[in-house]
């Protein structure tokens, strides 16, 4: 019995006495009062009961949704994008694992390289370039032969300039690849998690997105899946 089963309980009881006096009492006027107070706090525990048994529910949903974490679900991933530009700004720590960010190196290039310069840490996970699942996804999203092939080679290339163009610490901005099926797409930028599916006919901008937030189960989740591959060098490994 949680808190407020509790307290309904204990006002129920209160208005059972109240009720219990009128029969007791002395004195019409005495009776009438007693028996007004017992049946109107009766009445509101029995419709709050009702209302919880109504919105049950609902409650459970929002339970769910809570503890999960899940802020926002986005229908697309190039509406998500318009939530993480604003938190690129101020970035700290930026995790991605993609098929490329072809997008977001072409229109948010230069504003990495400025939170790079000002100490954010990056860490980028791909798949191995020569994988036989990266021909297979061309396939699923009816995109043109080696197009993510180039967009993966264009991504490397970004990060091994982008280190020597800023002389960036070790450990600053890492690239590794991943020799297994391709992870769900995994935006990480400091206290606020994205992730998203990769689907059939379907190219990643217009796939749907979950947004969570630190401290629910979701984040928790896909930042640990994403530590694990990141860190097992029989998965991963660095190419810059």
């Amino acid at each position: 019995m949680n808190r407020k089963q509790l307290a309904q309980l204990l006002i129920s009881l209160i208005g059972v006495i109240f009720v219990i006096l009128s029969f007791l009492s002395h004195g019409n006027y005495i009776n009438i009062v007693f028996l007004s107070i017992g049946c109107s706090i009766i009445s509101v525990v029995i419709i709050n009961y009702i209302e919880y048994l109504i919105t049950l529910p609902d409650r459970e949903t929002l339970r769910s949704v809570n503890s999960w974490g899940l802020k926002s679900i986005y229908e697309t991933r190039a509406e998500m994008n318009k939530y993480t530009n604003k938190l690129l700004l101020s970035a700290k720590e930026l995790d991605i694992a993609v098929l490329g960010a072809k997008g977001l190196i072409n229109y948010q290039g230069n504003l990495l390289k400025e939170r790079l310069k000002q100490k954010m840490i990056m860490r980028i996970l791909i798949p191995r370039i020569d994988s036989e699942f990266i021909a297979q996804r061309e396939k699923d999203e009816n995109a043109i032969t080696g197009e993510i092939n180039k967009t993966i080679h264009d991504l490397m290339n970004w990060a091994k300039l982008t280190v020597e163009e800023l002389k960036l610490s070790s450990g600053s901005l890492i690239v590794k690849q991943y020799d297994c099926l391709p992870i769900e797409s995994i935006i990480r930028i400091d206290n606020d998690l994205f992730v998203g599916p990769f689907m059939v006919k379907k190219v990643s901008q217009l796939t749907m997105a979950y947004h969570y937030r630190k401290g629910g189960k979701g984040y928790d989740y896909y930042h640990k899946y994403f530590n694990e591959i990141w860190l097992d060098s029989t998965i991963s490994k660095a190419v810059n």
